[in-house]
């Protein structure tokens, strides 16, 4: 009996659920369409050109070093070149790290630009949801849902909602 009981509370339940309108929206769109978006990809583009400038002024002064050590390695005595060599290691090492550091900064920067653009979209997204009556929001920018039965198309709406044409 009670198994009975249960199959019955869940296909009331799905039931129910199935009953529920469902929307989609390509949220990477929405986001990319937005006019704030433009600018953060300005800034964004901006502060890399910056701390890749700094890393080609490390790479010149390493591509001197090299070239001086080329010229006169064949005066160095021993010693002297080992000096020199580790020196040039290091220096490429450094340059490895600033790298790395600087794709760093540049995602830390991006997701600190992107962050409040994402949250206006999706304050948008809730506003429809409740305007139109959705229990659901799928986002098809990343061919999540393979198959599915009708639904609505939210981009047209939310890019009206935000004033994006």
């Amino acid at each position: 009996m009670k198994y009975l009981y249960s199959l019955m509370t869940l296909c009331l339940i799905t039931i129910g659920a199935s009953a529920q309108k469902t929307a989609y929206i390509n949220f990477q769109q929405l986001v990319a369409a937005m006019p704030e978006s433009k600018k953060a990809g300005d800034s964004l583009q901006k502060y890399a050109d910056q701390l890749n400038a700094d890393g080609q002024v490390m790479v010149a002064e390493y591509t001197k070093s090299l070239v001086e050590f080329d010229s006169l390695a064949k005066t160095m005595t021993d010693p002297q070149k080992e000096i020199r060599v580790t020196a040039l290691k290091q220096q490429q090492a450094n340059i490895q790290e600033y790298k790395y550091k600087m794709e760093e900064k540049v995602a830390i920067r991006e997701q600190e630009l992107l962050t409040p653009i994402v949250a206006k979209a999706k304050d948008v997204l809730k506003a429809l949801l409740k305007e139109k009556g959705y229990a659901l929001v799928l986002d098809n920018s990343r061919d999540a849902v393979v198959v599915a039965n009708e639904a609505d198309d939210l981009l047209p709406l939310a890019k009206a909602k935000l004033g994006i044409k």
